[in-house]
């Protein structure tokens, strides 16, 4: 599998959210994207940075920019993490890790007690208007992703620069 590099074509994404509703990251050239990977709702890391990203979602969408989350497997159980926490970006359901594979960012096996695979590294992917990786972050820990006001930032660079940084 080739490696990921800043400015190549993103990897295409088809997955439905956790209502079973379709989303296509090529319904979004125009707009840059951030997409938030998850290891999943077991996870407090995970479910911390959902939380918090949520807040910042009526600040990052007027600034030309979807916010998702993505997440391998586990549909009901993440439904219902929306549900309880009111988290307000969608939360797309990789089913089959093809996503996770394409990005490099799935450990194909379940882990103990969770009952559905889940990805190796919680993960950050910023997607400019045209369709390029244009900055991703994929880390084994908690530490070193960027912030939401660190997206912010970028994105306002962004804004003087054709919607790419």
């Amino acid at each position: 599998m080739p490696k990921l590099l800043n400015g190549q074509d993103a990897p295409d994404i088809r997955l439905l959210d956790t209502d079973g509703q379709p989303w296509n990251l090529s319904d979004y050239r125009g707009k840059m994207v951030i997409i938030h990977a998850g290891r999943g709702c077991y996870c407090h890391t995970t479910r911390s940075e959902f939380a918090l990203w949520s807040t910042f979602k009526h600040i990052i969408n007027p600034m030309n920019c979807e916010l998702v989350y993505m997440v391998r497997g586990g549909r009901e159980q993440h439904k219902s993490y929306r549900d309880t926490w009111s988290i307000r970006p969608r939360i797309l359901i990789d089913e089959d890790g093809a996503v996770g594979d394409a990005y490099d960012i799935y450990q194909p096996h379940a882990d103990e007690g969770v009952g559905y695979p889940v990805y190796k590294a919680p993960s950050v992917f910023l997607i400019d208007q045209y369709g390029k990786l244009s900055q991703f972050w994929i880390l084994s820990g908690p530490r070193g992703r960027p912030s939401p006001e660190c997206l912010l930032g970028i994105l306002a660079l962004a804004k003087e620069n054709d919607w790419t940084y």
